[in-house]
């Protein structure tokens, strides 16, 4: 594999040998550029039944995320046929084959559309409207989140659990001191005063426990006609207290001074009325 690049011949030998009888011709790759956790291939076929795959795999140095793909392929799969908009999971790939070596990888159907929004970062205040309606649009995709049955849906089964809702803060806590005991080389006062702090201070009045997105906003979600056709980045998900969300939320929600619709400002306490 030449300079850890993946070859047109090494997707079309492995698309024959994985779709077969189906004829596959491949007419376009692009690896996609923006991402450091994981690379992003679109492999554009001309089949019988015609489809765009996107193959998610670790980088050749292994992910800078702190679990496994196959995690972020169970989260994937878990959603695919729920109200929740994300691309559809096609299959896991864990064994090594002549026409891709290399890490694991999954493939899962490619969603039109693009993350960025028209004139969303333009300052004038006659777009204002432009990002009072994206605002609206992710909270309804945030409430699809957070009021799934993230229990039939087998989240419990790959995340770890509150014990309550007044547990969620202090979990989330914990859960991520787990995390960050894998990378730790040496001692850091700091970081272990801080979290003593979270640890007395953490918030106890969480309405329930949900399925978290994680980080989200402008930048890890594809729209298409202002309309937000697949929820992607699903790598720092978990269960937990739905605030968090909002307080990964880029760009999307308005700022102090708020958005003007040309009769009223639109602010933050707006924006979770219409969530609510």
């Amino acid at each position: 594999m030449k300079n850890n690049e993946i070859e047109k011949l090494d997707f079309e030998g492995y698309l024959l040998h994985k779709l077969e009888p189906a004829k596959v011709t491949i007419e376009e790759i692009t690896k996609f550029e923006r991402g450091f956790s994981r690379e992003t291939w679109f492999v554009k076929t001309k089949t019988d039944a015609a489809k765009d795959y996107v193959f998610r795999r670790d980088i050749p140095g292994g992910s800078i995320q702190p679990f496994p793909l196959r995690l972020e392929y169970e989260i994937y799969k878990r959603l695919s046929d729920t109200q929740i908009p994300v691309a559809k999971t096609l299959w896991y790939e864990e064994k090594p084959t002549q026409f891709l070596p290399g890490p694991d990888f999954y493939v899962r159907e490619k969603v039109e559309g693009s993350w960025i929004v028209p004139n969303f970062d333009n300052p004038a205040a006659e777009y204002d409207g432009v990002r009072i309606a994206a605002c609206l649009e992710h909270m309804k995709k945030l409430a699809l989140i957070h009021t799934a049955d993230w229990e039939s849906l087998g989240f419990a089964e790959i995340f770890s659990v509150p014990p309550d809702g007044e547990s969620c803060a202090k979990h989330t806590v914990e859960r991520l001191v787990g995390e960050l005991r894998n990378f730790q080389v040496e001692p850091l006062p700091i970081v272990t005063e801080a979290l003593e702090w979270l640890r007395e201070n953490a918030p106890e009045d969480s309405p329930c426990i949900s399925l978290l997105k994680g980080t989200n906003g402008i930048g890890e979600e594809i729209w298409q006609n202002n309309e937000i056709v697949a929820l992607s980045d699903w790598e720092e998900s978990s269960l937990g207290d739905p605030a968090s969300d909002f307080a990964h939320t880029q760009e999307l929600l308005p700022p102090p001074t708020g958005w003007s619709n040309g009769t009223k400002t639109f602010h933050l306490k707006d924006a979770l009325t219409f969530y609510e």
